[in-house]
């Protein structure tokens, strides 16, 4: 078999947990191998969301997960970076020119 990964994975047969958004609780599973771009779980069942949340250790580690590849109750994700919100103009600690007010922003005159 010809290995199409960009990186070599790492044996870990660790339990873990998935958050699905539209089930509410978390669900058992295993992560076989991983990496850092992605890694491969088994689960008890089918997963058939697109999308879902892998944690470690009572969340204190989580990776934001996208199916690669599905075969049954076993798949291969590929890691997702968190985005994070854009600060608004008035949020840094110094004083700006700016201030929101209902949310519009309106530039002071001086």
């Amino acid at each position: 078999m010809i290995e199409r990964r960009a990186m070599k994975r790492i044996p870990i047969n660790r339990a873990a947990r998935l958050s699905f958004g539209e089930i509410s609780g978390t669900h058992p599973c295993m992560v076989r191998d991983i990496n850092a771009l992605g890694a491969c779980i088994s689960t008890p069942y089918y997963i058939f969301a697109s999308e879902f949340v892998l944690s470690f250790d009572g969340h204190s580690g989580i990776f934001i997960c996208r199916i690669a590849w599905r075969k049954e109750t076993l798949c291969g994700v590929c890691f997702l970076l968190r985005r994070r919100l854009p600060k608004l103009a008035n949020d840094f600690q110094q004083p700006t020119n700016v201030v929101r007010f209902d949310h519009q922003i309106v530039g002071l005159h001086r």
